[in-house]
């Protein structure tokens, strides 16, 4: 989106609220003293311009405490707008309460404000939802759409694409370029790679292109400046993604001082009233799954002790927020004294980009065993305590493991092995959702980058089990972690734990 649109888009919602604010104070005033239906004051009637004042303070409060709320700086789900509306104006009541205290030009009714808040909180959710068929409907508008081809499909032009397309903007996105003719007809749903950079005035024409966006950051500046002068010459706006975006995609945030811009790295969104609003939120929700699976939890623990020798539960040292350690707690679902050096293997080769398939198999070194598997064939893994495990092709985990007892078979299908964890996210070790918990052997593998995935509390699911879970790469699932962490709502929490419900269900998380 265009700085400019995104300027008055800010100023239309400030005034909006501005205006709600006001006539919500004047509309409160009127019901207590005026209406009838609330006793009038000893005089009766309304002295509306006695109520002008206060109108205007509560104004001005709730505009600056909803630009402190970021209400007007980025887009939130209708649930996350409502919290910080509700958030915000609980403080900008509070503060005009506080400021009206030392007024003494007028005895204001304390119902007006009991009348007030409850009345505004409504009126503003409701507005601000209008307001979000308003701006679909003017971005969904011919005239206001701002017809875009990207030039470059490559890992930056993919992101800025899907970008686009998913978030909602003026942009309407055309098509891309790209020279590579392994790339020509793929693409971003149903906007294709249109041509190779030679064809940029063709696709210009006959797409009637507004603006161009080069999003070739690795490229040689004087071929940058080619496009450049292209665009100039075909007399389109054109945009360019610095080469810094290639190292740092998604990781940097912006401020500026005077007109010199600084880029730094984001950091986690679950900080101060955050952390404490989803600490809460776990603690209430984890409380009420674990009553409701006590029948799970008899009947599972009984299954465990009746098929197998050993423990109901198995612990294991896991890092948790900061590289803290912490006793991991799940439905035991392994034979007694089997090695844990295969996962310690496999582990090492899932970092190091070395499962799947298609990469470098799992080395001699853990047991592969002699033979050479077809294509499509599960790569075996020796495992000491009865035989070989399994790697299978396509997917970054262990199958088939003779380690797994019949009933651990089952719960690990179900995920019924994860359920003692609800008692970890009680006692604050662990979060409803967030980064898979690390076993200290795969910190040991992390880079820096890696260990930003340890900034939060780790979750029993999270956004890598819901979009593909053993299908990701090492490398994606802490690119998915680190999103999370950047970008946590409430909402989001909610999401993912109704998406992890399908997904196990169904087995689409694996």
């Amino acid at each position: 989106m265009h700085s400019k649109d995104f300027f008055i888009e800010r100023v239309q919602l400030a005034l909006l609220d501005a205006g709600i604010v006001f006539a919500s104070f004047l509309a409160a005033a009127f019901v207590r003293h005026g209406s009838g239906f609330v006793e009038p004051g000893p005089r009766g009637g309304i002295r509306i311009e006695a109520y002008l004042f206060p109108a205007t303070l509560l104004a001005l409060a709730f505009v600056v405490l909803f630009r402190y709320e970021r209400l007007y700086s980025r887009y939130y789900g209708r649930f996350a707008e409502a919290f910080r509306v509700t958030r915000g104006a609980t403080g900008a009541t509070m503060v005009a309460l506080a400021l009206t205290f030392f007024y003494r030009g007028y005895q204001y009714s304390r119902a007006t404000v009991a009348i007030f808040y409850p009345l505004v909180v409504v009126s503003l959710v409701g507005a601000r939802n209008v307001y979000r068929q308003y701006r679909r409907v003017v971005r969904a508008h011919p005239a206001a759409r701002r017809r875009a081809l990207i030039v470059g499909f490559g890992r930056v032009g993919e992101h800025l694409g899907r970008e686009l397309l998913e978030r909602p903007s003026y942009y309407d996105l055309r098509g891309l370029l790209d020279d590579d003719p392994l790339k020509a007809g793929t693409g971003l749903d149903d906007r294709r790679v249109l041509g190779t950079t030679q064809d940029l005035e063709r696709v210009v024409r006959q797409e009637a292109i507004d603006e161009v966006i080069v999003a070739l950051p690795s490229a040689r500046r004087d071929r940058v400046m080619d496009l450049l002068g292209a665009c100039m010459r075909l007399k389109v706006r054109w945009k360019v993604v610095p080469d810094l975006y290639d190292m740092l995609l998604e990781r940097l945030a912006f401020d500026q001082v005077g007109d010199l811009p600084l880029a730094s790295l984001r950091g986690s969104a679950i900080v101060g009233f955050n952390w404490a609003l989803k600490r809460a939120f776990d603690v209430g929700l984890a409380s009420l799954f674990l009553a409701a699976a006590l029948p799970l939890f008899i009947v599972a623990a009984a299954a465990i002790r009746l098929t197998s020798r050993g423990p109901v539960f198995f612990r294991q040292t896991r890092v948790g927020l900061r590289g803290r350690p912490f006793t991991f707690l799940k439905f035991r679902s392994m034979r007694i004294g089997s090695d844990a050096g295969v996962h310690r293997d496999f582990t090492g080769d899932w970092i190091y980009g070395r499962t799947g398939g298609g990469g470098k198999p799992v080395p001699r070194s853990v047991g592969a065993a002699a033979r050479e598997p077809a294509p499509g064939d599960p790569t075996p893994v020796e495992a000491e305590a009865g035989g070989p495990a399994w790697v299978a092709a396509g997917v970054h985990k262990i199958v088939r493991d003779p380690r797994v007892t019949l009933i651990g078979r089952l719960l690990r299908r179900t995920s019924l092995d994860e359920l003692p964890q609800l008692w970890n996210v009680i006692r604050g070790d662990m979060s409803l959702v967030g980064p898979r918990p690390a076993i200290p052997y795969e910190v040991e593998r992390y880079t820096e980058w890696h260990k930003r995935r340890l900034e939060t509390l780790p979750g029993i699911t999270g956004l890598w089990q819901v979009s593909g879970r053993n299908a990701l790469s090492f490398e994606e699932m802490v690119r998915l972690d680190i999103r999370y962490i950047e970008t946590w709502s409430l909402e989001q929490d909610l999401k993912i734990l109704l998406k992890t419900v399908p997904a196990l269900l169904f087995g689409k998380a694996y």
